[in-house]
C-alpha cells in the first residue's frame, strides 16, 4: 500500500510528462513543412482507402482534421463516393462524452458550428442528424498525435453506451520521433 499523498503525487508527475511530452510532439510538429504534411496526409488516405476493412464497411466514423493533424478530407470525400455512411464527432462541453453524428455530404460540413476550440460540429440542437450507434458503425477512426498500441494519449472518449469502440488511430506525423 503506498504512503499517503504519493498516488496523487505520481499522478502529477505523469501529468506533468504527458503535457511536456505533448508539448515537445508540438514543437517538432510545427518544424515539419506544409508539403510534407500534405504528403503524408495523402499517403494515409491512401492506405486507409485501399484497406480491406474500410471496403466492406458501410458506416465508418470518423474526425474532422484540424490544420496540424493528418487530412481526414479525402477519405471523407471518398466515403461519398463509395455510397457509405460518414459520422462525425459532436462533443459535449465540459465533459469525455461525444455523440458521432451523420453528415448528409462532404459539402455538409460548411453547414456545421465552429466550437470554442475551433472544431467543426453539429450544434448542439441538431437533433434531426441520426447517431452512428444507431445503426452500428463498423469503421470509427480516431485522431492522435502520439501513443502506443491502438490508444492514444490521454483520455479517450468514447460514445455514450458503446464500452466497445475500438477506433482505428490515425496517428501520425512521421518524422516527429515519438
Amino acid at each position: 500500500m503506498e504512503p499517503p499523498g504519493e498516488g496523487g503525487d505520481m499522478a502529477a508527475a505523469l501529468r506533468a510528462a504527458k503535457r511536456a511530452l505533448r508539448e515537445e510532439l508540438r514543437r517538432r510538429l510545427r518544424a515539419l513543412g506544409a508539403a510534407e504534411k500534405q504528403r503524408q496526409s495523402r499517403l494515409l488516405s491512401r492506405k486507409v482507402i485501399s484497406h480491406p476493412k474500410y471496403q466492406e464497411s458501410k458506416r465508418i466514423a470518423i474526425f474532422l482534421s484540424m490544420p496540424d493533424e493528418i487530412q481526414t478530407e479525402e477519405i471523407i470525400k471518398d466515403i461519398f463516393k463509395q455510397g457509405k455512411e460518414c459520422f462525425i464527432p459532436r462533443y459535449k462541453p465540459h465533459s469525455n462524452h461525444m455523440d458521432m453524428l451523420k453528415l448528409s455530404s462532404a459539402e455538409d460540413i460548411s453547414s456545421l458550428t465552429l466550437t470554442s476550440w475551433n472544431i467543426l460540429q453539429p450544434s448542439d440542437d441538431d437533433s434531426a442528424r441520426e447517431e452512428a450507434l444507431a445503426g452500428g458503425t463498423r469503421m470509427p477512426f480516431h485522431t492522435a498525435v502520439c501513443g502506443s498500441k491502438g490508444s492514444r494519449m490521454g483520455e479517450q472518449s468514447k460514445p455514450a453506451g458503446c464500452p466497445e469502440w475500438q477506433p482505428v488511430v490515425l496517428q501520425g506525423w512521421k518524422g516527429l520521433g515519438a
